[in-house]
Parts: C-alpha cells; structure tokens; sequence
C-alpha cells in the first residue's frame, strides 16, 4: 500500500508540474519504485567558500522513512547517524565518544554535511523528489571517466547559492553512480556512489 501511495503521489506531481518524466529520468523512478532498502557507499567532496571538505559514508536506506550514515572516512571518520522520520537523529562521533548517542535536531550541526544537507537528503529517494519537483528537467548523456552515463540536469538552490544539479545514471542499471552540484559554472558538491546493493532486505531494526 506504501509504494502504491507513494507512485499515486508521484504521478499526481507530475500531473501538477506538466509532462511526466521521460527517457533516463522515467527508467531511475522505474527501478527506484521496485527497490525496498538498499545500501551504497558515498565519496563526497564539497565546498562552502574558502572552505572544503572530503568524507566517504556508507549509506543505508528503507522506505519509506529510514536512514543510516556511517562516515568511513575523512572529518568524523567514525560517527555515524540514524533517521526514523520526523525531525531528529540519533548520532554518536567517533573515537572515545562512539559509545555516547544523543538525539538531536535533523538540523543540527553535528548531523548536516559541510553544506547543511540532512540525513535523509543523501537518499535516491532526494533524487525522485528532485524529479518530481523540479520546474524542468533535461535528459542528455555525458561521459566521465571514460564511460558514458545518461544524465538528468534541472535546476537546484540551497541557502549557500546551488543552482543547478546534474545526476549521472547508470546505462545498463539505471541507478545513480554520481550527483554534482554547482552554484553558477563552481562545482560545490561532488557525490560518486560505489558497492550499490539495490536488495539489501533492510528491516527496521536495522535503523
């Protein structure tokens, strides 16, 4: 009944925004709506002014409201946290403090990225979302390292000066490989997603 709801959800978004997504950002919404939970690992670098920051995560996700990041490495290196829905987090650091869990804000500065992104933005359901409420989308194809993926370019704003995103998707899996972020021509925020299990058969309490 929740992917039901959810896809009914999605349509009716479609239907209020204009035409419903086609070619690459149609196949990603296609295989998303049959996954349940998965698991990824995250290679992030991302900039605020003169400032940046390098970390990789393994991210968990169940639908429709479940999330844990686990930072693998770089700044934090260690710490980790837990999204049930709603508005906080349960999070520990790393090191001697691993142990000592504390529920806060999703807002927080302890629980956001260098960019003041949350928990739950790190999810391929953020990128749905994104598709499904985005003013226009444009689907083309780009290649990156040698290999070619189709893309999804459309506009993005946060409160440091986002404009614009570009999702790479995998030809033959259609699944995101990587999420580039730019504020004007500057690439602000860089996500490459590596080891994708797609049937993770997550449970609750996993969370």
């Amino acid at each position: 009944m929740r992917t039901l709801s959810a896809s009914l959800l999605l349509s009716l978004g479609f239907a209020l925004l204009g035409a419903a997504p086609t070619g690459a950002a149609a196949s990603f919404l296609d295989v998303w709506s049959k996954v349940q939970s998965y698991t990824v690992d995250i290679k992030v670098h991302e900039t605020k002014g003169n400032d940046s920051q390098d970390r990789t995560y393994h991210y968990s996700y169940l639908k429709p409201h479940y999330a844990r990041t686990d930072i693998t490495g770089g700044p934090g290196k260690g710490g980790g946290a837990v999204w049930k829905g709603g508005d906080t987090v349960s999070g520990h650091q790393g090191g001697l403090l691993s142990g000592v869990h504390l529920n806060i804000s999703i807002h927080d500065a302890r629980a956001v990225d260098l960019r003041g992104a949350t928990i739950d933005q790190g999810s391929f359901q953020d990128i749905a979302s994104w598709i499904a409420s985005a003013p226009t989308i444009t689907v083309g194809e780009e290649t990156w390292n040698g290999t070619a993926y189709d893309t999804i370019t459309g506009p993005y704003t946060d409160p440091l000066g986002a404009t614009k995103r570009v999702v790479y998707l995998s030809k033959t899996t259609h699944f995101p490989v990587r999420r580039v972020t730019f504020a004007g021509d500057a690439i602000v925020e860089d996500e490459v997603y590596t080891n994708l299990n797609p049937q993770a058969a997550l449970m609750e309490g996993d969370f």
